[in-house]
């Protein structure tokens, strides 16, 4: 009757750790399968696939559209962790984001482009560029108007230390007038002392931008925004020069 017993426990046990792994198993499947949704390279691979079969059926806005978040998405996954790229490569990402909007917007969406060419194989900080134009696209948005916008990128000679070197500036105007209000967020936002609470990825992603100008080049380069005699608002960048 013991030994009776001690089987049927021992069926029990090793029916229970059958049990127990299976339902390990069962999870690690799914979140194996959730990491496989959200991992950067499954999207990149998808959205091929899905372009692939947009082009299939002629439909080139679809497929413009998906190039262009397929750009975004090669960058945000920095493969090689460069911190500093091509001035060049820095604008792609831009340009691949402001097709989007583009695509979004249709006709209310206009960008000049005032860029000196031979800037273009200058060094930059990574990321820098398309936070300062995702969040001039945010807050110049007007349903009246739609989104007008330039983007000048130029060199300026830069007194540090009585010494003149030259900076690398980057102005993102947009048609939207720059309130006392703004003013207070900005200066809130860049300031040194400022702990983030609940804040949206574009006043994060500005506070960034400055941050690292500031580690990456010294405290006389970053970003400032400021109001115009236009009633205009403009997003400037200074960015150190080799």
């Amino acid at each position: 009757m013991e030994e009776s017993f001690n089987s049927m426990a021992a069926q029990l046990q090793e029916q229970f750790e059958k049990i127990y792994l299976e339902e390990i198993n069962a999870r690690d499947a799914r979140i194996m399968a959730l990491q496989s949704q959200i991992n950067p390279h499954f999207l990149n691979n998808t959205l091929e696939i899905i372009n692939w079969e947009a082009r299939l059926r002629g439909n080139d806005k679809v497929s413009t559209m998906i190039d262009a978040l397929s750009t975004m998405l090669s960058a945000t996954m920095n493969r090689d962790n460069r911190k500093v790229v091509p001035l060049e490569e820095e604008m792609s990402y831009v340009e691949a984001y402001l097709k989007i909007i583009e695509m979004r917007f249709g006709d209310k969406f206009h960008c000049e482009r005032q860029i000196d060419a031979e800037l273009m194989a200058c060094p930059v900080p990574r990321f820098v560029v398309q936070p300062i134009v995702e969040n001039a696209v945010e807050h110049g948005y007007g349903a009246e108007r739609g989104i007008s916008m330039i983007i000048r990128i130029f060199r300026e000679q830069l007194p540090v230390d009585g010494v003149h070197s030259e900076a690398l500036i980057v102005e993102v105007e947009n048609a939207g007038e720059f309130t006392e209000a703004n003013r207070r967020r900005v200066e809130e936002l860049l300031s040194e002392d400022y702990q983030p609470k609940n804040e949206g990825h574009v006043s994060l992603g500005i506070r960034n931008v400055d941050q690292r100008l500031k580690l990456m080049c010294g405290e006389e380069y970053g970003l400032s925004i400021y109001g115009t005699e236009n009633e205009t608002t403009v997003s400037r960048l200074r960015i150190r020069l080799p």
